[in-house]
Formats: structure tokens, sequence, C-alpha cells
């Protein structure tokens, strides 16, 4: 398989992992806001908010750069 190819694939698998943390992280969101009141502030809480709170923005814009390369043709033909 080429280059540019295996980059193509490893971006779009990176943007599958980018979009399964965001997904994790609205189920604990939801897991959060059903939390018992008695719970609020506790370690438990504390954690998810940790999680919920991770940011994935630089990930995003370093794979927009990634999916964005123009690859070299080589041999002089650049």
């Amino acid at each position: 398989m080429s280059r540019p190819k295996r980059w193509a694939e490893a971006c779009s698998k990176v943007r599958e992992g980018l979009d399964e943390l965001r997904q994790l992280q609205e189920e604990y969101q939801e897991w959060l806001d059903n939390l018992p009141e008695n719970l609020e502030g506790c370690a438990l809480a504390e954690k998810l908010e940790a999680i919920i709170e991770v940011g994935t923005g630089d990930i995003e814009g370093g794979l927009e750069d990634a999916e964005a390369a123009e690859f070299p043709l080589g041999f002089g033909r650049d």
C-alpha cells in the first residue's frame, strides 16, 4: 500500500478513535447528570468531571492538518 494511502488510513483510524472518545465523554456526562444529589462533589463525581473535561480540540486540529497534508510526488515531479 502506498504511503499516502497508509496516511489516509491512519487518519481515518484517528478520526474513529476521536469520535469514540467524544461518544464516551457523552456517556460519562449522562452518568454524572444522573448521580443522586448526595453524590455531588464526591470522588466519583470529580473523576467523571475530569473525563468530561478532557480536551480533544488539539487532537482535532492536528488531525485536520494531517488530513490536509500534500504528499510529495518524488523523483523530481514536485
